[in-house]
C-alpha cells in the first residue's frame, strides 16, 4: 500500500507545484522598452499594445519599409507626435531587432520645422 501512496504522491505532488507556480514575470526587454518610452514622456496605458506595436516596426524593416514611413504609420495610428513616434521606432529597433541599428533614414526631415524666422 506504500507503494502506491509513494508513486500517486510521486506524480501529484509535481502536479501541483506546476498548477500553483507563480507566473515569471515580464520579459526584461519588454520592461527595458516600456522603461524608455516612460522615461521620454510617451505615456503607455495597455503595456502588450505597446510591445506589439514594438515588435510590428522590426516586421517593417523585415518588408524593407523604411523608418520614416514606419514613424508616419505609427504617428496615424497612435496619436503620438512625429517626434515622439520616430523615438518609438529607435527604441523598437533597440528592444526588438538591433539588426537594423543604423537602418533610418532621413525623409521626414521635411515634416520638422525650421527655426524661427527673423
Amino acid at each position: 500500500m506504500t507503494g502506491k501512496w509513494s508513486t500517486a504522491c510521486a506524480i501529484v505532488l509535481p502536479a501541483a507545484a506546476l498548477l500553483s507556480a507563480v507566473p515569471a514575470s515580464a520579459d526584461s526587454t519588454d520592461d527595458a522598452f516600456i522603461a524608455a518610452l516612460t522615461k521620454n514622456g510617451i505615456a503607455i496605458t495597455d503595456r502588450d499594445a505597446a510591445t506589439a506595436m514594438g515588435r510590428s516596426v522590426c516586421d517593417g524593416f523585415d518588408r524593407h519599409e523604411k523608418s520614416s514611413f514606419l514613424a508616419v504609420k505609427l504617428m496615424t495610428r497612435s496619436g503620438l507626435s512625429l517626434k515622439q513616434s520616430s523615438y518609438f521606432v529607435g527604441v523598437s529597433v533597440s528592444a526588438y531587432c538591433p539588426e537594423y541599428v543604423g537602418h533610418t533614414d532621413n525623409s521626414t526631415r521635411w515634416l520638422n520645422p525650421g527655426p524661427p524666422l527673423m
